[in-house]
């Protein structure tokens, strides 16, 4: 646990004597518009349980928390099919999904504050080299079936602090701007940078902050070498025990990888930062 973390969450003991969370703030951003939800303000709704196939866990979980819905909605916020919502963990990571692809799949997104299959508090999650609790608040999902269509991908972050709405295409001038000397290997790697990478990295200051920027002051392929950058990111573990980076060998091709490396090399002559 982070300083950091340290400074949002604080903890309680319960009468059996074990530590537990108490609720954290959770900030939601639409625009110009913030609004930082407080226990105070999570009192008026009200408070439900779910049964989820938790893919953290690989197995069945038992939940309490809160609708997103309600939460949004005590927000001032209502779902809009052309925007995107945008969930940042404690350590930066940041992970999204369409709202259109919500509302096709019928899929219903639940902020768990409580594990309700443990009296001690959440069960940890291993990151890295950490035991890591996955509170204060952590969106899971509760689906019509036990599989849902493989094309969208639902995000599961924990250790969730905000969430921020915006349109589906806003930031893409700072990742993809318009532009004519885009190569079609650079068109796949774009694609396949924000289905994997734009979680834990930015570019343009736009993407996670697990991970380091990658493009400003300097593009990343003008310090490191193509052939390491593609070997570690096809498995960062053989150059770092408990490397946070997963290894991509197993769901990316080499052709892939070469296209995401094409797509940073076209990015560095595109820079926009503080310093660019």
């Amino acid at each position: 646990m982070t300083f950091f973390s340290l400074l949002l969450i604080t903890f309680f003991i319960t009468p059996n004597g074990y530590a537990k969370e108490a609720r954290a703030d959770l900030t939601i951003i639409q625009g110009a518009s913030k609004h930082v939800l407080t226990q105070e303000d999570f009192r008026q709704l009200q408070l439900d349980s779910v049964v989820v196939l938790d893919p953290v866990y690989n197995k069945h979980k038992r939940y309490a928390g809160y609708w997103l819905s309600d939460i949004l909605a005590l927000a001032g916020v209502h779902p809009d099919p052309d925007t995107v919502w945008t969930f940042t963990a404690l350590d930066g990571y940041k992970t999204s999904i369409a709202v259109a692809d919500i509302q096709r799949t019928g899929v219903k997104a639940f902020v768990a504050v409580e594990d309700l299959d443990r009296e001690d508090g959440w069960e940890k999650i291993q990151q890295g080299k950490e035991w890591i609790s996955p509170g204060p608040y952590y969106l899971v999902w509760q689906t019509p079936l036990e599989d849902v269509a493989p094309q969208v991908k639902l995000p599961w972050p924990y250790q969730m602090v905000e969430i921020s709405i915006h349109k589906a295409d806003e930031g893409l001038q700072k990742s993809f701007e318009e532009s004519n000397d885009k190569s079609e290997p650079v068109k796949r790697g774009y694609k396949i940078f924000q289905q994997n990478c734009v979680a834990c990295h930015s570019l343009n200051l736009e993407g996670g902050t697990l991970g380091p920027e990658l493009n400003v002051p300097k593009n990343i392929l003008e310090y490191e070498d193509r052939k390491f950058l593609k070997e570690f990111i096809s498995d960062p573990s053989s150059f770092r025990d408990r490397s946070k980076m997963p290894a991509f060998n197993k769901t990316l091709s080499p052709q892939e990888i070469d296209d995401v490396l094409d797509y940073l090399t076209w990015m560095g002559k595109h820079k926009k930062g503080e310093s660019s």
